[in-house]
């Protein structure tokens, strides 16, 4: 695969080349009408009225002083800027505006970010120079897009944050040409390691609900900033490159990541019910989630801002999509596994020491104390425990089992794994030191480089399993249909009947090596589905299983 050209790394800000936009907006809040658009330049075959009022201002936005706020119309992204100011003498005792752009969607959002900054400032410059609109004027003719101009293609999309944007390279590429070059401010790539501190261990049943091709909306509350960059990043880890598609039949580019929509909110709904393929969006609207035909998975965020979840010990909660969400929501949503929790704490840990693509360290010092609490929880038994609302429990077995290792062992395994489990974490440190040990990873490209190769592994793994399958499966067997020497087990994964459904099987070390948990039932679903979604073929997953002298007991 061809390496990514510089153009494709992050680079001082001064460097990029802005896009061009397609459209200006301004939106003011009216005290008869709401909000509305009071200045407006586009062209001619856009149409902004009636959307972009809606897209750029989500609900609950005006308890807040500020927000960028991401967002899609037709082939535009689009990127506001809120403000909002206390004046007594104004409608709701506040000023509020919001001044956006519109540029080709490019990718997954057309390099919409390198104009955040300049909005902000002239959202502070229209609010207190309501009258003055040259600022606006000045800049839809420095930048509008004219008859000539052609938006990147998507496979040639530079990404800015070192991996290409639309259809991720491989990520060998993304560590050989990791710089220490910033990012750009308020680049959606640097709320990735944001994106595993809010989210814990579920970030993982999150980027496997993203593989399934599944529509996840995310619940939140104004501001939205953060959220968007969260579609983002979770669109990004969840990609499927080139060559691992090559495991894949008949395996279609535009599947091999969800499209990121952004904020979305009632006005969305009708795109909603004809649009095709896999999504991600983020929502401040409540009324979505009694439209669960809308959508596969619901993320709801905590109520307070996810910077402060471990204050209060909440993590998101992932529910799957069914007609009860209309009524309410359940006590429990998915739950991650143990193998999940003990390889956050280590991601985590070795994420610690990389410089962070920002220009400035604000982001390694939001994270230093999450980070640093992270390297006290070295044990599974601890780190399980950190996460026991989200992960699943110990099988009864596991429990019986490891305690007596640890007994006939005299405490020598001090962590009480089993020598399956104990493998398992090899395979998860090995991954991690592949990620993160070339010279110059930043936090954003080693955390990319290590969802890819975990996503890969999968692939690898189930293509494999299919191809060295092909064998029937039966669910019953007969001493006519059992082969000398045969047991019932042999028999049932050599028959097939005519008309039968060919059937792959994956052992327990398919699962391990996939990095997945062989007791977990998620995970075996998991597989099970994958091979459904991309081989159109029913799995048979070999669950756990604990053997003593070569003999199965469990």
């Amino acid at each position: 695969m061809a390496q990514a050209s510089d153009r494709d790394m992050g680079s001082p800000p001064a460097e990029q080349a802005l896009p061009a936009i397609t459209a200006l907006f301004l939106v003011t809040f009216d005290n008869r009408k709401g909000y509305t658009i009071s200045w407006q330049e586009c062209l001619d075959s856009i149409k902004l009225d009636g959307v972009v009022e809606f897209k750029s201002l989500p609900s609950g936005l005006h308890n807040v002083n500020e927000d960028l706020v991401y967002f899609v119309h037709d082939d535009h992204a689009g990127i506001s800027a809120f403000l909002r100011e206390d004046d007594e003498a104004a409608a709701r005792n506040a000023r509020m505006l919001s001044v956006g752009v519109l540029v080709p969607e490019a990718g997954r959002m057309g390099k919409s970010f390198l104009y955040a900054q300049e909005l902000k400032e002239l959202a502070r410059t229209l609010i207190n120079k309501p009258d003055d609109l040259s600022p606006l004027r000045r800049l839809w003719e420095k930048h509008k897009k004219s008859g000539d101009d052609s938006p990147d293609s998507p496979q040639e999309a530079p990404s800015t944050e070192g991996y290409q944007k639309l259809r991720a390279p491989s990520t060998t590429s993304l560590q050989t040409h990791a710089t220490h070059r910033a990012l750009p401010p308020h680049h959606p790539a640097l709320a990735m390691p944001e994106l595993l501190h809010v989210f814990g261990p579920l970030i993982f049943p999150l980027i496997r609900a993203a593989l399934l091709q599944k529509r996840i909306l995310i619940l939140g509350e104004a501001p939205v900033e953060t959220t968007c960059n969260f579609v983002y990043a979770i669109s990004i880890l969840s990609t499927i490159s080139r060559s691992v598609g090559a495991h894949i039949p008949n395996f279609d580019p535009s599947k091999s990541s969800p499209r990121p929509l952004f904020n979305i909110g009632i006005s969305d709904i009708s795109t909603l019910e004809t649009l095709e393929g896999p999504w991600i969006a983020c929502t401040t609207d409540d009324v979505l989630t009694s439209k669960h035909h809308l959508f596969d998975l619901l993320v709801i965020l905590p109520t307070a801002s996810p910077l402060q979840k471990h204050k209060n010990g909440t993590y998101p909660k992932l529910i799957n999509s069914s007609p009860d969400l209309s009524k309410q929501f359940p006590k429990q949503g998915l739950r991650a596994t143990r193998r999940d929790a003990r390889r956050i704490t280590s991601l985590k840990n070795s994420l610690q020491p990389l410089p962070s693509g920002s220009s400035s360290n604000a982001t390694d010092r939001h994270h230093e104390a999450d980070d640093n609490a992270s390297t006290t929880t070295t044990s599974s038994l601890s780190t399980i425990n950190d996460h026991k609302e989200t992960v699943e429990p110990t099988p009864w077995s596991v429990i019986a089992y490891t305690s007596l290792i640890w007994w006939a062992s005299a405490g020598d395994r001090r962590s009480g794994l089993m020598e399956a489990e104990e493998l398992a974490n090899e395979q998860d440190e090995a991954l991690l030191r592949d990620s993160t040990s070339e010279d110059g990873t930043t936090k954003e490209v080693a955390i990319v480089a290590y969802f890819h190769k975990l996503s890969s592994l999968v692939f690898e793994v189930l293509g494999g399993a299919v191809r060295r399958g092909g064998e029937g499966y039966r669910d019953d067997v007969d001493e006519e249909g059992r082969g000398e020497g045969q047991g019932d087990e042999q028999a049932l994964l050599s028959r097939k009947d005519d008309g039968d459904e060919e059937v792959v099987e994956i052992t327990e070390e398919d699962v391990r090596t996939m990095g997945l948990d062989v007791w977990s039932e998620n995970d075996k679903k998991f597989v099970e589905d994958m091979v459904r979604l991309w081989w159109r073929r029913k799995a048979v997953v070999r669950a756990g299983s604990i053997e003593c002298c070569g003999v199965r007991v469990l």
